[in-house]
């Protein structure tokens, strides 16, 4: 069964926001986006966990399956191939921040070999492939060994079908409790998840996914690269450099919109910061953006993986409204707030002042 945190998911932040990937990925068709929420049917789950692999801040997870302890497990194992048949799930749960990690940690060889005759091969089988060569465009460019894929076609003793097979990782092969069988006629009665008082307290506390926090760690301990290198922004999926023009306001959402605080401010307000190791590329700052200021850049400068620090986008004059007295964004002309000047709109239009 896949499990959502809605309070991680952006589909939550804004129903603006245009995420899709799960649904998109979904073998089974049990995902469904809505306006600022997310259908899950798990009747029809097969608990393959490509969505899991695709979700850029992992509020969906399999009930019983963790890929963040199967990748300590694995690290501290003797084992270097993946397989779905023997220790993994759908290798399409493997996202890429996973793939870089275990590949500048050890050598690893993710099967294939099963993917040609699987029955969600159409949907997972493209995107295990594109998680690869993504992996290994960042592993090369950082000087670091690389993740192989092979046919290996890696078979335990008596594996059962796909479906049992999922199962005995998600029961662990233990009777389900009262209590889970429960929960899933619940789900099954109302499948849309909504949010409740903690959650959206989590929402605005913000969280930096796992993966990435894995990340964080294994790059601070591996060898910087001789030389640091640009990729191309448009072959990477979990991460970004970030460009602002000059139609932006300051109007402020993007960066109290941001699920990672990637995009922050300075106390004053005057300047918008953005650091690229906390950005997922979930596209929420730019969903959010009314003029279409926040663009992607070019290149992504590899440094940033070794040596992060936040950069100013943009930056702006603040001063006190004249007539209020609080703080704005001061773009010329008179010292008065956009509230203000909306104000004396209204009343000279009620007085019929010209």
């Amino acid at each position: 069964m896949i499990r959502l945190d809605a309070a991680k998911c952006v589909r939550y932040y804004s129903k603006l926001n245009e995420c899709n990937s799960c649904e998109q990925i979904c073998p089974a068709d049990v995902i469904e986006t809505q306006e600022g929420s997310l259908a899950l049917k798990q009747d029809g789950c097969i608990d393959c966990g490509a969505c899991v692999g695709v979700c850029p801040t992992e509020a969906l997870q399999l009930s019983d399956f963790n890929v963040t302890e199967f990748f300590f497990d694995f690290v501290k194992s003797d084992e270097k191939i993946i397989s779905c048949k023997s220790n993994f799930v759908c290798l399409a749960a493997l996202g890429v921040e996973y793939l870089i990690a275990l590949g500048a940690v050890k050598e690893i060889v993710l099967d294939i070999g099963h993917c040609e005759t699987c029955d969600i091969k159409e949907k997972c089988f493209a995107q295990i492939e594109h998680n690869i060569a993504e992996a290994n465009y960042v592993l090369e460019a950082i000087e670091q060994r690389g993740v192989q894929a092979k046919k290996l076609g890696v078979q335990k003793e008596n594996v059962p079908d796909r479906r049992e097979f999922f199962n005995i990782f998600t029961l662990k092969n233990v009777v389900k409790t009262k209590a889970k069988i429960d929960e899933q006629l619940e789900a099954l009665e109302d499948p849309t998840v909504g949010l409740d008082t903690e959650q959206i307290r989590a929402i605005r506390q913000k969280s930096i996914p796992n993966k990435r926090k894995l990340l964080f760690t294994l790059l601070k301990k591996i060898e910087k690269p001789a030389n640091y290198k640009y990729l191309e922004n448009e072959h990477l999926s979990f991460t970004s450099e970030k460009e602002i023009d000059e139609s932006c306001d300051n109007c402020s959402i993007c960066y109290r919109i941001c699920p990672t605080e990637a995009l922050s401010t300075t106390s004053k307000a005057s300047a918008i910061l953005f650091d690229p190791l906390l950005c997922v590329r979930c596209h929420l700052c730019h969903d959010v953006c009314e003029k279409g200021s926040i663009k992607l850049a070019e290149y992504f400068d590899t440094k940033q993986f070794f040596e992060p620090e936040a950069k100013i986008l943009a930056k702006f004059t603040i001063v006190r409204c004249e007539d209020c007295g609080i703080c704005f964004t001061y773009f010329g002309g008179e010292k008065i707030c956009q509230r203000c000047k909306i104000e004396e709109e209204e009343a000279k239009q009620l007085w019929g002042i010209e």
